[in-house]
């Protein structure tokens, strides 16, 4: 009964429902009109197949796994990269402020400022939201036990190469030349091409938060369409990487 609930569950819910609307218009047009039925079908396969984890990780895996968690992380300063916020409103904890992505970021440079005292600069403008996300993430910062002489904020960037252009400035000001770069893992790959241009001397990735699995154990669950987010995730990624390695072979 379990089993059943969850296989009807994902195709009541989106984008199943969808998978199944498709099919079923499919096979209603498979003698009215055999393109037609080819094209909903196909377009059917393809939702499911973009849906699922199995095909999401498969997508995600390279992304996050180039890069691992370095034993003894060093540099001038740890720069954290901001995922969202969910803009303003009245909050117990300033972490409430935080989309989950940019939490996840947030929560590990702490911890990683705790093992090495290093200062923290945060990076991230105020594209969809009226309070930079830098400034969100800060708050949470202090919140947590930072002080604020630790704490540098970038808040005009709206995308990781300014970023990158923007924290390389501020860091040229503190004559911090290496960095520790801490964002999502599949984040990381985009990232570190665009530090790297920007011209820090060096630049550690601390990559966090990877959802893929690493190889195997996946359930008949991970099979079945639901996942609605991964696979654009990744695919922007792809898109991003390949538009700057094209960008700066021509500059």
């Amino acid at each position: 009964m379990f089993f059943l609930k969850k296989i009807i569950a994902a195709f009541v819910l989106p984008p199943g429902c969808l998978v199944l609307a498709l099919a079923g218009l499919a096979f209603y047009l498979r003698k009215r009109s055999r393109p037609a039925a080819l094209a909903c079908a196909a377009l059917s396969g393809l939702v499911w197949t973009g849906s699922a984890k199995v095909f999401s990780d498969a997508l995600m895996r390279p992304l996050e796994y180039a890069y691992s968690v370095p034993a003894e992380p060093a540099g001038d300063v740890i720069v954290i990269l901001c995922g969202g916020s969910r803009g303003g409103g009245e909050f117990f904890s300033a972490s409430e402020n935080l989309a989950s992505g940019t939490l996840e970021r947030v929560s590990a440079a702490f911890l990683l400022y705790k093992k090495t005292g290093l200062p923290l600069l945060v990076s991230g403008g105020a594209l969809f939201s009226e309070v930079p996300e830098a400034a969100a993430a800060a708050a949470y910062l202090r919140e947590l036990g930072v002080p604020e002489e630790k704490i540098l904020t970038e808040g005009a960037s709206r995308d990781t190469k300014e970023n990158a252009a923007f924290s390389r400035r501020i860091c040229a000001e503190k004559d911090y030349n290496n960095i520790i770069l801490l964002t999502s893992a599949y984040h990381m790959p985009r990232s570190v091409l665009l530090f790297n241009k920007a011209g820090f001397a060096s630049v550690a990735p601390f990559p966090v938060g990877r959802d893929a699995v690493a190889g195997g154990g996946y359930s008949f669950r991970d099979w079945l369409p639901g996942r609605r987010g991964e696979t654009a995730r990744a695919m922007n990624e792809y898109l991003g990487l390949l538009t700057y390695k094209l960008y700066y072979s021509f500059i």
